[in-house]
C-alpha cells in the first residue's frame, strides 16, 4: 500500500508542480532558446559577414563599374537577407508568446466549457 500511496502522491505534486515549472525553470529555458535562436538565425543569414563586405568588391572585379555593382548587389541581398531576419524574429517571438499564453488559455477554455454546462 504504501507503494501505491507514493506513486499518487507523486502523480498529485507533479501536477502541481507543472504550471510553477512552466511559467519558472521552462520560461527562462524558452527565453534562452528564443535568444540563441535570434543569434543562430543572424548566423546562418550570414549578416555580419554581408555588412564586413558591403564596400569589397565580388569576384575579384576591382574597376569602377564592377565595384559599383557589387556595392548594389549587396545592398539588395543585405534587405533581402534582413528581412529574412526579422521575419525569423518575429516568428520565434510569437512562439515565446505562445508559450506564455498558450495555458493560460486553455485553462480559460476549460472554465467557460465547465460553466455552460
Amino acid at each position: 500500500m504504501p507503494v501505491f500511496q507514493s506513486i499518487f502522491l507523486q502523480g498529485i505534486w507533479k501536477i502541481i508542480y507543472f504550471p510553477i515549472w512552466w511559467y519558472t525553470k521552462g520560461l527562462v529555458k524558452r527565453i534562452f532558446d528564443f535568444s540563441s535562436g535570434v543569434l543562430r538565425l543572424a548566423h546562418d543569414l550570414s549578416l555580419k559577414i554581408m555588412v564586413t563586405h558591403l564596400f569589397s568588391p565580388m569576384f575579384g572585379e576591382t574597376t569602377k563599374s564592377g565595384r559599383i555593382i557589387s556595392f548594389f548587389m549587396r545592398i539588395i541581398l543585405l534587405i533581402w537577407l534582413l528581412f529574412l531576419f526579422i521575419l525569423g524574429t518575429i516568428g520565434l517571438f510569437i512562439l515565446l508568446i505562445l508559450w506564455i499564453v498558450l495555458p493560460i488559455a486553455a485553462v480559460m477554455e476549460i472554465i467557460s466549457l465547465l460553466s455552460i454546462a
